[in-house]
């Protein structure tokens, strides 16, 4: 048996006055996955840079995504993003990073992995959108909380709402913090 690891936090929020210089994914809050035995590379999906460019700048990126418009995305590693909610939780920021552990045999593990590695290093692009409240995702349309589902990794929560889906992390795992700290 192996383990997976899904790793999230709750964004700073889009109206923090604090927190408006950061990245929107530090702002939204993110979802990704990590391996055993990979632990320095945290994988997430989110829209393209190429897709972001498109609709304009981070604020016409948040209001496309609000309106529940779906973008191009893909697999990035996303490490340097957990790093800063985490270094930013430590400073006060609702950012606390939790993270949960799934026991898979070794060759789901070795599918999953597989699979993860492909996509990201082909870019391969899949239909990224907000999730509608209350309502589960189109079977088309993922957010980073709801993607993992594509891998065949069980969900802590199945609407992807990053509220509730992270109490369900905090419920299930433990927090989370990088190793340099």
């Amino acid at each position: 048996m192996k383990r997976i690891f899904i790793i999230g936090f709750r964004g700073s929020g889009f109206r923090s006055e604090p927190y408006k210089g950061e990245s929107l994914l530090i702002r939204a809050g993110h979802v990704g996955i990590y391996f055993e035995g990979d632990e320095d590379v945290i994988f997430g999906f989110h829209p393209t840079e190429e897709a972001c460019r498109a609709v304009g700048d981070d604020e016409a990126v948040k209001e496309w995504l609000k309106a529940h418009r779906p973008m191009d995305g893909a697999i990035f590693d996303d490490t340097a993003i957990f790093e800063r909610a985490a270094e930013l939780a430590d400073s006060d920021a609702l950012t606390d990073v939790w993270q949960m552990s799934l026991s898979v045999s070794d060759e789901v593990f070795d599918r999953i992995r597989t699979r993860t590695l492909q996509w990201y290093t082909e870019k391969t692009i899949f239909t990224y959108a907000f999730p509608q409240r209350d309502q589960p995702p189109p079977p088309d349309r993922d957010n980073c909380a709801t993607f993992p589902r594509r891998l065949d990794i069980p969900l802590p929560e199945p609407t992807g709402q990053l509220a509730r889906y992270i109490d369900a992390m905090q419920q299930q795992g433990t927090r989370w913090k990088p190793k340099r700290s």
